[in-house]
């Protein structure tokens, strides 16, 4: 089978399939779960997948559920990861199909990755005999919660039989429906969250003297980060830390003995994640020395970057350019400063993620993780063509994309 003849099978297919794809993400927005509490949603996918011929396992990493397409034929063994886990976000976009699940919400459009992956797995479990090779659908719980795709990992998603590439795609509402954005390399951001601990010393405001305020250090130490980048970070490189909250005080007329910030230090290189974790604590440690009292600040570590292969990045490009507007396929200049724990597989295999325009022409979207943030369902068709020309690619032509 070659590319005149698959081609028109996947654009013929997607569009049959195209509502009910529309259906199930419908179903999903309106059922948003949180991580690793995914039931019922497992359940959905589960069923699906099951009627669609795929031999499914349940329950692995958690909640997570992985289908099997097996042709019986030797090939490529490629997997489809979609995140499942909802945000805890009051909905307001003022869809019909609107969270049943109040103060939670797919903010993130992993509803729309997850309808995506079943449209594919609906389109190739009806060209099997057109296949080589294994498929493998990866749903994924607990995403936003910095464990999920670790989870599936240590679970064996990548075995029996091994892995040879993993694909993934994240709506993104910059960006209209019907165009993705590709970069090879570097996709996204390191996330590491970051707490300040501040103490002080207790005192009447009347008497500012006998105490340590430890608000006023807390101002100090945030004024003295700001430093790091305008210091010690190349302008050539991309790094941002940003102190997001500050708790300090419980009174008016009391100098406060406590103050606690937190923040996110999103980096690319290793490089310059060390060194703003080294300044920081300097920062803190000395600031608050100097000021009478002491400060510590913890690291927690975040998702890797996601590091997208340089041959299976030029396979997808040429696989979208068959099913999409060459022209709306965008290389992206520098990465994404948003996070994903797709990162993680990749630190197994070979593996890819894409951005999948969702916004609707002439409409406003909301920004991911916003209570407005809304996809355009007209982007669920061109993700499941660009992921079923990325099938036909890898398992009827079976690339050899090391040469690439």
């Amino acid at each position: 089978m070659d590319i005149s003849e698959y081609i028109p099978k996947i654009m013929s297919l997607s569009k049959e399939h195209e509502e009910t794809v529309i259906s199930w993400r419908r179903h999903l927005h309106q059922h948003p779960e949180l991580s690793f509490e995914e039931f019922r949603t497992s359940d959905f996918i589960a069923e699906k997948l099951s009627g669609m011929g795929c031999e499914v396992a349940r329950n692995v990493g958690g909640t997570g559920v992985v289908g099997l397409l097996d042709t019986k034929r030797p090939g490529s063994v490629v997997a489809f990861r979609a995140d499942m886990d909802a945000l805890p976000v009051t909905e307001a976009a003022g869809l019909p199909f609107a969270s049943e699940n109040t103060g939670v919400m797919h903010a993130c459009g992993h509803d729309a990755h997850m309808a995506i992956l079943l449209g594919l797995a609906k389109v190739l479990s009806e060209c099997v005999s057109d296949l080589k090779g294994v498929i493998k659908f990866v749903f994924q719980p607990g995403e936003e919660a910095n464990g999920g795709a670790r989870c599936m990992i240590d679970a064996g998603v990548l075995e029996n039989p091994v892995v040879d590439a993993i694909f993934a795609l994240h709506v993104i509402p910059d960006m209209p429906s019907g165009s993705i954005a590709i970069r090879e390399g570097y996709m996204t951001a390191t996330d590491d969250e970051v707490i300040i601990r501040v103490t002080g010393m207790g005192a009447h405001s009347s008497a500012p003297q006998e105490g340590v305020n430890a608000v006023l250090i807390a101002a100090y130490i945030i004024t003295a980060i700001q430093t790091i980048l305008a210091t010690q970070i190349s302008p050539f490189d991309i790094a941002t830390f940003s102190i997001c909250t500050v708790k300090g005080g419980e009174a008016q007329n009391v100098v406060p003995d406590y103050a606690e910030m937190t923040g996110m230090l999103r980096c690319i290189e290793t490089k310059d994640k060390l060194i703003f974790r080294e300044s920081i604590q300097k920062i803190c440690e000395n600031t608050a020395l100097a000021l009478g009292g002491s400060a510590e600040a913890e690291f927690t570590e975040g998702f890797p970057a996601v590091n997208n292969d340089k041959g299976y990045t030029a396979l997808l490009a040429e696989c979208a350019a068959r099913v999409l507007n060459p022209a709306d396929i965008v290389e992206l200049g520098r990465p994404h400063m948003g996070s994903e724990d797709f990162s993680y597989y990749q630190g197994h295999v070979p593996g890819v993620m894409f951005m999948l325009g969702s916004r609707a022409a002439g409409e406003y979207s909301g920004p991911l993780h916003s209570s407005s943030f809304k996809v355009c369902e007209d982007s669920l068709l061109h993700g499941v063509r660009v992921f079923a020309s990325l099938a036909f690619g890898m398992c009827v032509e079976a690339p050899d994309v090391s040469s690439k």
